[in-house]
């Protein structure tokens, strides 16, 4: 006699049953703790928050300098100047996007009473 197959009302949402429980098992194996790693690992905030204020002004600098000449010199390659000058603005973001981050997570070191 062949085995009973239950049908679940709504397959679809069965097969995201599935899926979420994949998903949890999967980040359970990620963040799973061998003791191989360092218990208490922090990143050393004070040279990140150094590196993104120094590469921030240096980005920044860059996109206005790209831009300037890009209208400056119509007559050179003005594709590079512009591509160039969305480069630094787009690095530029990230390094202050990472300042707010990192201010963040210093606030939240004094808070539990850690130097950070």
């Amino acid at each position: 006699m062949p085995p009973a197959v239950v049908h679940h009302p709504h397959p679809v949402r069965a097969w995201r049953l599935r899926m979420a429980d994949r998903r949890s098992q999967a980040a359970a194996r990620r963040w799973r703790h061998t003791g191989e790693e360092a218990r208490w690992a922090r990143s050393d905030l004070r040279a990140r928050r150094l590196l993104a204020r120094v590469f921030a002004v240096l980005f920044v600098a860059g996109a206005g300098l790209f831009g300037f000449l890009a209208v400056v010199n119509p007559a050179a390659d003005v594709g590079f100047d512009i591509a160039t000058a969305a480069v630094c603005a787009v690095f530029a973001l990230v390094a202050l996007v990472d300042l707010t981050v990192i201010r963040r997570r210093m606030n939240e070191q004094r808070r539990w009473g850690r130097e950070p």
